[in-house]
């Protein structure tokens, strides 16, 4: 974690909680010593918890900005991604 928030510029922090958001959103699966894997998709649709949502969103952002991203090509990039 800390070299991900060292290669994003973000505190080793802000990097721990969004992997925390993404264990609480059953994204990732996080196991000590194994490391973290994306964690296959859910047996049952599930109604996203729109707290998450943001929260996921506000990483994505911040991780974003860091890199010297503005709104615009933030909103691109979302746009690419749901397509």
């Amino acid at each position: 974690m800390r070299q991900l928030a060292a290669d994003l510029g973000l505190a080793p922090g802000t990097v721990a909680r969004a992997y925390r958001e993404l264990e609480a959103a059953e994204l990732i699966r996080t196991r000590r010593g194994a490391g973290s894997r994306v964690a296959a998709p859910p047996a049952e649709a599930k109604h996203p918890d729109p707290d998450q949502l943001a929260t996921l969103a506000w990483g994505f952002t911040s991780a974003a900005r860091a890199r010297g991203a503005g709104n615009e090509a933030i909103l691109t990039a979302v746009q690419k991604a749901l397509n």
